[in-house]
């Protein structure tokens, strides 16, 4: 059981590497076009095909045409930021994952991956999305 855990993990990690510097785009566009604080928002990348996060899919973004990248062979996978309060949705749904929300340092944004059956969470450098570019 502990080696399936692992496996998922992993997946999540490399889910994360796939989508890093779209997270810390998103991250940076919050913080320096909306002007939003750190501390009200994350990014949150999701698998949309996940069956633990449909939902949330749902919510954050109703009646959306995923079927046109699964008709192109494509993983659909939604990305955006999102309030600070959906830690308190996520943490109950993945309990692991709460005290990883107890503290931002500074200069950072949260974010949230979910995907393989789970949720973890990273910590975003916005200004990495200019040193990409």
């Amino acid at each position: 059981m502990k080696e399936f855990s692992k496996k998922l993990i992993s997946e999540r990690e490399e889910f994360f590497q796939l989508n890093k510097s779209r997270l810390e785009a998103l991250a940076y566009r919050a913080i320096n076009m909306k002007g939003k604080n750190p501390s009200e928002f994350m990014v949150i990348c999701i698998d949309v095909d996940d069956p633990t996060w449909t939902e949330v899919v749902d919510v954050l973004m109703p009646n959306y045409d995923w079927d046109q990248f699964r008709d192109r062979g494509e993983k659909p996978v939604a990305r955006g930021s999102i309030p600070m309060i959906w830690s308190e949705y996520i943490s109950k749904v993945v309990p692991d994952v709460a005290p990883a929300f107890k503290e931002l340092p500074k200069g950072m944004v949260f974010g949230i991956v979910l995907a393989s059956k789970g949720a973890s969470v990273y910590l975003i450098d916005p200004t990495q999305h200019l040193e990409s570019n």
